[in-house]
């Protein structure tokens, strides 16, 4: 599909995944798979496998078990064990015969479905038909469940998933990960003067600035109000405080509402980051960090970043249950939290038997 301003055409095709190690049964997968409208990419080892399943998140991956080194069964655990690829149908082909311990221990490991050689085409196509199909439903849930609805950007939920996963990453490799918090500062005074929509104005701004520093190593999302944040893998020290420092400094330098008065506004940063020591730092952990660093630099004034990794570990600011940016205040649960249904023009919760008129 083409941009419409010249840029080369995106492949929307469906990405497909042929990991075998035999050249003859690799080209015939890929054959009939690009013959029948898919893209493919062939890996002949479980560690190819595992980079790019990793790197290019295929949608769906078909996977000899027989495999020089590690076997299909060790890499269908691994990509199954890792939060960003463990959706990925998996389809295992295989020349061994089959049996019903054969196929439990294929779905017990986390495999979507088990094609035996002889390949058939017609079989092999719808099955990788259905696989796809129901991985394009599960997306489309998982959007609504972890997009924020307002920036498209990660919802919190998300945001905690990507933490947890460049926590991961630091830990396996021994890599930095990182964390920036944005906030906006004085939005409220801004809601309550020029009015709500230059608010909006401000964090659709950040959130457009955040999304041009989005990549397979950075993600962004909003944890809530105006506070938008950054995750960031195979990153520096360096790299985060000079991405915070390039974030704070165009932002300030926009000018809003410039047809009457023009006004610029200011946020505060807060970074945290993690090179796998100790191993029992978790998303929260971190988040708290980088929340501590944003607290910090704002008792200093406005417009400040500050990185959690500068602070005196003995003299940390001391965030109270209700402050705003306390991450330890325990609240109540409320059922705010739930996917409304329409019945009869009402509104059903299931946390509430009683119907809820649209207009409550």
């Amino acid at each position: 599909m083409s941009d419409g301003i010249g840029n080369k055409p995106r492949d929307d095709r469906p990405l497909v995944l042929v990991v075998d190690d035999d050249p003859d049964s690799a080209t015939l997968l890929s054959t009939v798979t690009r013959d029948h409208g898919y893209r493919t990419t062939l890996a002949a080892d479980c560690e190819s496998a595992l980079i790019i399943s990793d790197k290019y998140r295929p949608n769906a991956i078909l996977l000899d078990i027989s495999l020089p080194g590690r076997d299909g069964f060790e890499v269908c655990r691994e990509i199954k064990g890792n939060l960003g690829t463990a959706d990925i149908p998996v389809i295992f082909v295989t020349g061994m015969e089959r049996t019903d311990d054969l196929l439990s221990q294929c779905f017990e490991i986390g495999a979507h479905d088990v094609i035996f050689k002889p390949i058939s085409r017609v079989d092999l196509l719808g099955r990788l038909r259905v696989v796809i199909r129901e991985q394009h439903l599960r997306d489309a849930y998982r959007k609504l469940a972890l997009q924020d609805p307002f920036t498209n950007l990660a919802n919190r939920r998300q945001l905690i998933i990507n933490i947890t996963e460049a926590l991961m990453a630091s830990r396996r490799d021994g890599s930095t990960s990182g964390m920036i918090i944005a906030d906006i500062d004085h939005l409220m005074v801004v809601n309550d003067r020029p009015g709500y929509d230059l608010g909006d104005e401000l964090i659709l701004t950040l959130r457009r600035l955040m999304r041009r520093l989005t990549g397979v190593h950075c993600k962004a999302g909003r944890l809530g109000g105006d506070e938008l944040a950054l995750v960031m893998k195979q990153t520096t020290p360096e790299a985060i405080r000079q991405t915070a420092d390039r974030l704070r400094q165009t932002f300030a330098a926009i000018a809003f509402d410039a047809k009457t008065i023009p006004k610029h506004f200011t946020i505060g940063l807060g970074a945290a980051m993690y090179n796998g020591d100790p191993p029992s730092v978790d998303a929260d952990c971190l988040l708290r960090q980088a929340d501590t660093a944003l607290y910090a630099g704002k008792l200093r004034g406005r417009e400040r970043m500050a990185a959690f990794w500068d602070l005196d570990p003995n003299n940390l600011p001391v965030i109270e249950p209700g402050k705003r940016h306390s991450r330890l205040k325990r609240r109540e649960r409320t059922n705010r939290s739930f996917v409304g249904v329409l019945l009869d023009g009402a509104m059903q919760s299931p946390a509430n038997p009683e119907p809820i008129s649209p207009t409550d």
